[in-house]
């Protein structure tokens, strides 16, 4: 590919207006802070939902190149994809898929989830016709209430049905999710009661080798979600990211997860800046007042990006000061009053998460952001969708 494709291809103009960036020395370090809080069990990254809008194709290179063990992912879609990028890292699906698309679970050498004896017997039925056994992770359901069954008696009838299916269904691990292991301690714990239960029973039926996994990034505050587990499946706190009430949970002193680094900036141009002359609105139907001598900025991020509705206190940071939104977003641009941003102008980036990149020491949170906007963390990452610029030796734009 020739200098000027490179410098015309639509990532890169895109990213020229508005970009994500992920830092690669702030994840290569919250992967060592998050094994040595799990205690050296082996990691496995969630990479789902495009490594949270991160792209995952990157993001995964550079977790398994820092030493995670394997990956997981929601969809046999987002394996597949993974697969074509060329990872070879073992790679679990964690989400139960549809039947149409068992068959490729084995032939991208994919580890699916199996809850119920009818997911058993599809991945039993790809086994028989390719005449090789099909291994896989059993998830149970221990209150989050998505996958399987919750009852005990309903629990035993899937693993009899593996038993039966042995040796084309192959169970090499075992594994739940903690449904409020950020905020309650006790549910926390009666989960991995009901989990460590379970887990007894799987090894006595299917073999003592078969792993085990119930910690994501906050279960490593809850002693009794690691007692006996071999794996511990971070997600956003591979990006130093954590509910603020996580902090208030008994195992946080001495975990170390204080030392998480945030490796996501995210930063939009400033297009262009009017000053209003009179008492009027803006943009269509003019829904929004504005005073006369206020100066606002089109910066380039809008609803198509994942900027919706008209949230409150919504802010972003230019030249050291919280530029409030005025109005509802554009397709493409949003204006932000920055009346109190000494000499803002076109070209100018404006700061959503991190810190600004003009060295003055201002920094919004992704959980600031994510509280003005009623998102999730999870959310928040995901919703924002925009271009992505890795920042490291393995770069990459999308």
């Amino acid at each position: 590919m020739t200098e000027t494709a490179v410098r015309s291809s639509p990532a890169l103009l895109a990213a020229a207006r508005l970009a994500k960036t992920v830092s690669g020395d702030a994840i290569r370090h919250n992967v060592t802070v998050l094994r040595s809080a799990a205690g050296g069990r082996r990691i496995m990254a969630v990479v789902k939902g495009d490594a949270y809008g991160l792209g995952a194709p990157a993001v995964g290179e550079l977790l398994v190149a820092s030493g995670v063990d394997a990956l997981a992912v929601d969809t046999v879609a987002e394996g597949v994809a993974l697969r074509e990028h060329g990872s070879t890292a073992p790679l679990l699906v964690m989400d139960v898929d549809v039947d149409e698309n068992a068959e490729a679970c084995a032939r991208y050498r994919l580890t699916p989830a199996v809850a119920t004896v009818e997911q058993v017997a599809r991945h039993e039925a790809v086994a028989q016709r390719r005449g090789a056994p099909v291994r896989v992770w059993l998830r149970a359901n221990v209150g989050f209430n998505r996958f399987g069954p919750r009852e005990e008696r309903d629990f035993d009838a899937v693993l009899d049905r593996l038993r039966q299916a042995r040796p084309a269904v192959l169970v090499t691990g075992f594994f739940a999710h903690l449904s409020s292991s950020a905020h309650d301690a006790a549910e926390t714990v009666e989960q991995a009661a009901t989990f460590a239960s379970r887990l007894e029973r799987v090894r006595a039926v299917l073999g003592a080798g078969v792993a085990a996994s119930l910690a994501a990034t906050h279960g490593v505050l809850h002693p009794a979600a690691l007692h006996g587990t071999d794996w511990v499946r971070p997600g956003i706190g591979l990006y130093g990211l954590l509910v603020p009430a996580g902090r208030s949970l008994p195992g946080w002193d001495g975990s170390g997860l204080h030392r998480l680094r945030p490796a996501v900036t995210v930063r939009a141009r400033v297009l262009d800046v009017v000053t209003l002359t009179r008492a009027e609105g803006l943009g269509y139907d003019r829904v929004a007042a504005v005073a006369p001598g206020r100066r606002v900025a089109s910066v380039a991020i809008g609803f198509s990006r994942g900027l919706a509705g008209a949230p409150a206190g919504f802010t972003g940071l230019l030249h050291g000061r919280g530029c409030p939104m005025v109005g509802r977003p554009g397709m493409d641009c949003t204006q932000f009053d920055v009346t109190d941003a000494p000499g803002a102008r076109p070209g100018d980036w404006m700061t959503f998460i991190g810190s600004e990149p003009d060295g003055r020491g201002a920094a919004r949170t992704a959980q600031q952001v994510a509280a003005e906007l009623n998102l999730s963390l999870y959310e928040l990452l995901a919703t924002l969708r925009m271009p992505v610029r890795l920042d490291d030796s393995v770069a990459d734009i999308r």
